[in-house]
């Protein structure tokens, strides 16, 4: 089973992850985590391009998988951001829909079920969030995230994993 996590913001997280049924249980393995910035100096359909670039080369290089993200919200701290937010979501449904991948509503977590998932909290700061990550996925200390949304990301494939029944929420 292999799933492509999405934090959609606008600096979004991607995060493809394997979970392989094996006799001793399930073992999840990262296969890719990365986020991409973009400049606000940049017009929008630049940062969307980048964006587009970026999920398309994902889904090129590690497809097929299931798709999976966060439950996008409906408001922003203001106008501008909303706007933004959406143009982001609109630009990932582009993305996929080109190599014939749909986001699914049944396939969107809350942010409560993804901190849960992640930490056994659904209010964990986003600090508890990478821990608990790095906890399910047995990473070393000297991995890096390099921002919140990529942690995030695995964290929404957690959830979803768990929510599927792929792997089992730990105690």
């Amino acid at each position: 089973m292999r799933v492509l996590a999405l934090d959609l913001s606008t600096k979004p997280g991607f995060a493809v992850l394997d979970a392989k049924k094996l006799k001793s249980g399930v073992k999840l393995t990262l296969v890719h985590c990365s986020s991409a910035k973009t400049s606000t100096d940049h017009p929008d359909a630049q940062r969307y391009a980048y964006l587009a670039a970026k999920l398309t080369a994902i889904i090129h290089e590690y497809g097929p998988f299931d798709v999976v993200t966060r439950e996008h919200f409906t408001k922003g701290r203001n106008k501008r951001a909303t706007q933004t937010i959406f143009g982001v979501w609109g630009t990932a449904d582009v993305a996929l829909g080109q190599y014939g991948y749909v986001i699914e509503p049944a396939n969107e977590i809350p942010p409560s079920e993804v901190k849960k998932a992640a930490t056994g909290s659904g209010t964990a700061s986003k600090e508890e969030v990478e821990i608990g990550v790095r906890k399910w996925l047995g990473l070393s200390d000297d991995y890096v995230f390099e921002t919140d949304d990529e942690s995030d990301a695995v964290a929404v494939g957690l959830a979803w994993l768990i929510r599927e029944g792929h792997i089992e929420r730990e105690a």
